[in-house]
C-alpha cells in the first residue's frame, strides 16, 4: 500500500515538472542565473549600415554602461547582434536563430520597418517582446502583446510640424509639396501631410516620388521650383533629402524643408552645409546636445567607451530603446519571466529616458505609447539641430 502510494506521488511529481518544462521553458527563454540573453538586428553591412552600425553603437555603449554596475538583480545582459543586410529573408532567418538558438528573452530590434512588419505574425506567435524601430500603425492597431512601439509615429511628428507652420511661423496657407521614398513608411507619412494640410484648408501643390538609391534629383527639383513649393516635405531616410538639397542648390531654389525623425541629424547638416537655409524637423527624441539629464548622461556614457557618433539620432535611438529595455526588467524584479518582463513595461508611465524620448506609456492594451514630438530647426552656422519648442501633441483642428 506505502509502496503504491509512493509510486503515485512519483507519478505526480513527474507530471508537474513535465507541465512546468513545457509551460515554463518559453517563458524562461534566455534567462541565467548570471546573464539575460537579449537580441538585436540591424543592418550593418548592407544599404543602410550606417544607419544600423550608429544604432548598434547606442544600444551596446548603454549595456556596457549597465553591466559595469552589476547589471539588472545580479545579471548581466548579453547581447547578440544579427546583420539582416536590411533584407527580410535575412531578418526571419536572424530571428529565428535568435530565438531557437540563442534562445533571447528579447529582441530591441528586427531591422527596418519592412523586415519587423514580416515578423509581426513570429513575433506574435512565439512570443518575443520586441522594440521595433518603426512607428507604422499596423505594428500597435489592433494591440498586439509583445511589440512595443516606442515615440510618437511618423504621422503624430508630421501633423506637429504643420501645426507649427501654420501656429508658430504664422503662415496660414503654405504652398507645400512632398517628395518621398516609395515605401510603406513614407506613404504612411504622405498621408498624414495631405490630411493635416486639408484640415487647414490647403491641398499640397505637388506630390512626387524619389527612387532610392537615386544620385540625381533634378526632375524632382523641377517639379517642386515649378509648382511652386516654399516647404517641401522629405520623407527619406538620409541619402534621399541630402540628393534632394543638394541639387536644389544647383537650380537656385532654396525652399523651406520639413521633415521627421530619421532626417534630424546632424551628420545631414554638415553634408548639405548652406544649400539648406531654413530646415525643421519634428522629431521624437531630444537632441545631441540636449542639457536635459538623460542628454548628460548619453553624452558622458559615448566619451567613456570611445564613440564619436556620426550619426548621432541613431545612437540617440539606440540609448533610448535599452533604456526602455533595462526599465522593463528592472521592474520585472528578480524572478523575472518573459511574461513578468512584458507586465512591467506595460506599466511605464510618462517615461522619457530623462529628456530625451518624448513621454511614453504603455498599458495592457495600448502599446502605441506617445503622441508628443519636438520640433528642432537646424542651426546652419554651427550644423546642429535645436529644438525651438517643447513637447508637443498634434493640435486638435477644427
Amino acid at each position: 500500500m506505502k509502496k503504491g502510494r509512493s509510486i503515485r506521488t512519483c507519478i505526480v511529481i513527474a507530471f508537474i515538472l513535465l507541465i512546468m518544462t513545457s509551460v515554463g521553458a518559453q517563458d524562461l527563454r534566455g534567462i541565467k542565473p548570471d546573464t539575460i540573453n537579449v537580441g538585436i538586428i540591424t543592418d550593418t553591412t548592407g544599404v543602410v549600415a550606417d544607419y544600423g552600425r550608429h544604432l548598434l553603437m547606442g544600444v551596446s555603449d548603454y549595456l556596457k554602461y549597465i553591466n559595469e554596475r552589476g547589471g539588472i538583480h545580479g545579471r548581466k545582459i548579453n547581447l547578440i547582434h544579427e546583420d539582416d543586410q536590411y533584407k527580410i529573408p535575412l531578418a526571419i532567418a536572424s530571428f529565428e536563430k535568435l530565438v531557437t538558438k540563442d534562445e533571447v528573452l528579447a529582441i530591441l530590434h528586427c531591422g527596418g520597418t519592412p523586415q519587423t512588419m514580416a515578423l509581426l505574425p513570429k513575433i506574435e506567435k512565439e512570443k518575443v517582446p520586441v522594440i521595433p524601430p518603426g512607428m507604422l500603425v499596423p505594428m500597435y492597431t489592433p494591440y498586439k502583446r509583445y511589440v512595443f512601439s516606442y515615440g510618437s509615429t511618423y504621422s503624430n511628428q508630421i501633423e506637429a510640424l504643420i501645426d507649427y507652420v501654420v501656429h508658430d511661423l504664422k503662415v496660414k496657407a503654405p504652398k507645400t509639396g512632398i517628395v518621398h521614398w516609395p515605401v510603406e513608411w513614407a506613404k504612411e507619412g504622405v498621408k498624414a501631410s495631405k490630411d493635416r494640410l486639408k484640415a487647414y484648408g490647403v491641398d499640397p501643390v505637388g506630390e512626387i516620388e524619389l527612387p532610392m538609391g537615386s544620385v540625381d534629383a533634378s526632375s524632382q527639383v523641377l517639379s517642386m521650383k515649378k509648382a511652386g513649393a516654399e516647404y517641401v516635405i522629405i520623407l527619406t531616410l538620409a541619402p534621399g533629402i541630402i540628393n534632394f538639397i543638394k541639387t536644389a542648390e544647383k537650380f537656385d531654389y532654396f525652399p523651406t524643408y520639413l521633415t521627421f525623425t530619421w532626417c534630424a541629424d546632424d551628420s545631414i547638416l554638415k553634408a548639405v552645409g548652406k544649400a539648406a537655409k531654413v530646415y525643421y524637423a519634428g522629431s521624437m527624441f531630444g537632441v545631441w546636445n540636449d542639457d536635459s539629464l538623460g542628454g548628460k548622461e548619453m553624452r558622458e556614457i559615448a566619451q567613456k567607451y570611445g564613440s564619436s557618433p556620426k550619426l548621432p539620432t541613431l545612437y540617440i535611438q539606440g540609448y533610448t530603446t535599452t533604456a526602455i529595455l533595462v526599465e522593463g526588467l528592472r521592474r520585472a524584479g528578480k524572478n523575472l519571466t518573459v511574461e513578468k518582463f512584458v507586465d512591467a513595461l506595460e506599466t511605464l508611465k510618462d517615461f522619457d529616458c530623462g529628456g530625451m524620448l518624448s513621454p511614453m506609456t504603455y498599458t495592457s492594451t495600448i502599446h502605441k505609447p506617445s503622441d508628443y514630438s519636438k520640433i528642432v530647426k537646424a542651426d546652419m552656422e554651427k550644423l546642429v539641430f535645436v529644438p525651438v519648442t517643447q513637447w508637443v501633441k498634434p493640435r486638435v483642428v477644427k
